[in-house]
């Protein structure tokens, strides 16, 4: 077995990592930064290595309140000149807070408040220390026996890497996750062509939202009050980032509104989303406040125009209950069933796939157990390099794992001739021509390849066995919505000589779920040998 051993970082590999993101905002976005911004690029360029490191440092840490006393970094040879020099370029500030409550609520521990201010409750909480400072002695700030620093412009590395990642997930401590080998990506291409934002507006709209947004994670959700007040909030917003950025916040504000059962304001917000759940969530509570011909409305828009097989197979169910408020109840139509399997084991001490895989493995099957991998992993070393083609707007930064667009309709019209192409040939020569993907692209993320399970004796049996022709099938079921496609899959693959069979394991009191329904009505049009293996306590 093979140990995993990261590779040794330099000293200064921050140092390295935010030039990196330096070079890359000013190629990208260099006419979108303002006058501050730039004077702020250019000025940190001027600084020595030490300072450089020391400011990085200070950026990377929580909060804009430092204690010099508390950094302690041996790659920086001279932190006093380093501050000293941060200071006259005016990243930072030295003095220290002028209200007592900041400085012990920025700077202090409980004991050192207790310490430097008399009159105080020994057995208070530091909150209420501060509290009591705030109310008695606001202006009284002592010397201190540490240096302080201020670190001016705290938001400056937000924006750059809004700028570099195109989104509020990843932050710089990505640029170490590579470093470390631990995250491997692809080499596509970057340009100043394929940007996210494209105006100042774009990027300001974004900045405000975000903040919102993080205020928002931050807040007691059960309190009406606070909800419908941040709710009130949100800013208007300008580009197409900030635009869907706000309909994913919409729909979490309103599905908390009506967990609250303020239904109107949820309906209001709902209604400024075109991203599901939106549609589903306005006719529930049409629904429940039986405003039939409006949900009627809602519910035939999701049908004419789904935006995707979820949204469609929900549109249906909603349909059936407005027809029933309306009409009654109706006879009910027969429960579609599929080939199922009874088994009494037991399952003491072992997963109830496990215990299925070895009922099969004694039937002489040669079974895995894989999920949803076994055919995501097919499908993504088929397409790798469709996935990660050049195409206009996929890739903003170099830390993506998909294209932007990978579960829009924009994937499939954007590469179609290369996608119709990729199935002709796989119907031709199936798919052990792509195995040498994998051993040259190992451990390179990718959205469907999870690599832990990436073994040659399941690969070697579905090249052997399963027929050219339905492995294309196969895919162009995925490709049909892979978002909803790729989940659903049965639990175990099985091969037996030239026949195979997909197994789906459910235990004691567990039943198909709707994306796995959907998957056995594509079995049984393609003919695949499939089963649903019910599992009881023996």
């Amino acid at each position: 077995m093979t140990v995993f051993s990261p590779p040794i970082l330099s000293p200064t590999y921050y140092q390295d990592n935010f030039l990196r993101l330096l070079t890359h905002v000013e190629t990208i976005y260099s006419d979108l930064l303002d006058e501050g911004e730039h004077h702020w690029i250019e000025t940190f360029y001027t600084l020595s290595d030490d300072a450089q490191c020391l400011l990085i440092r200070l950026l990377t840490r929580k909060g804009v309140w430092f204690r010099d006393d508390k950094l302690k970094y041996a790659e920086i040879s001279a932190l006093d000149l380093s501050i000293a020099e941060l200071a006259d370029k005016g990243f930072i500030t030295t003095c220290a807070p002028d209200r007592s409550y900041e400085l012990a609520d920025a700077l202090l521990s409980k004991p050192e408040i207790l310490n430097l201010f008399s009159g105080l409750k020994r057995t208070a909480t530091k909150p209420d220390l501060i509290k009591q400072l705030r109310q008695e002695q606001p202006n009284d700030v002592p010397p201190l026996p540490f240096g302080v620093m201020r670190l001016l412009n705290d938001q400056i590395l937000p924006l750059l890497c809004l700028l570099f990642f195109g989104n509020r997930h990843q932050d710089f401590a990505q640029f170490v996750l590579e470093n470390l080998g631990i995250h491997k990506f692809e080499n596509y291409e970057v340009s100043k062509a394929t940007r996210l934002f494209n105006s100042r507006a774009e990027i300001d709209s974004s900045i405000t939202l975000i903040q919102v947004i993080n205020e928002y994670a931050e807040l007691d959700t059960s309190n009406l009050e606070l909800v419908k007040q941040l709710s009130s909030q949100i800013p208007n917003v300008i580009g197409p980032y900030a635009t869907r950025q706000y309909q994913k916040f919409a729909n979490v504000i309103a599905r908390d509104l009506e967990r609250l059962k303020e239904y109107t304001s949820a309906l209001e917000l709902f209604q400024t989303s075109e991203l599901p759940p939106s549609r589903e969530r306005q006719a529930r509570i049409l629904l429940n406040q039986k405003r039939h011909g409006e949900a009627d409305v809602v519910v035939k828009s999701m049908l004419l125009h789904p935006i995707s097989i979820d949204e469609q197979e929900v549109a249906l169910r909603l349909e059936a209950k407005l027809n029933r408020a309306l009409h009654g109840p109706r006879s009910h139509n027969s429960k579609v069933s599929f080939p199922e399997r009874r088994l009494c084991i037991d399952l003491s001490g072992q997963r109830v796939e496990l215990a299925v895989l070895n009922q099969l493995s004694n039937m002489g099957w040669h079974a895995f157990y894989l999920e949803n991998h076994f055919l995501n992993t097919l499908f993504g070393m088929v397409f790798w390099d469709i996935i990660f083609a050049p195409i206009e707007g996929a890739f903003i930064n170099p830390f993506q794992r998909q294209p932007l667009d990978l579960y829009y309709s924009t994937f499939i019209k954007k590469r179609e001739r290369a996608i119709k192409q990729r199935l002709i040939e796989v119907e031709h020569v199936g798919i052990r021509p792509y195995f040498k993907i994998l051993d040259a692209k190992q451990n390179t993320q990718n959205p469907f390849i999870a690599w832990d399970l990436v073994d040659r004796q399941w690969l070697d049996c579905a090249a052997r066995v399963i027929d050219k022709k339905l492995i294309a099938e196969l895919f162009a079921v995925m490709l049909s919505d892979l978002k909803a496609f790729r989940s659903g899959m049965p639990d175990l693959i099985a091969f037996r000589e030239t026949e195979w069979l997909w197994c789906e394991v459910k235990g004691p009191g567990d039943k198909l779920q709707p994306n796995q329904k959907r998957w056995f009505k594509e079995m049984e049009r393609l003919q695949i040998n499939h089963e649903v293996c019910y599992v009881n306590q023996s």
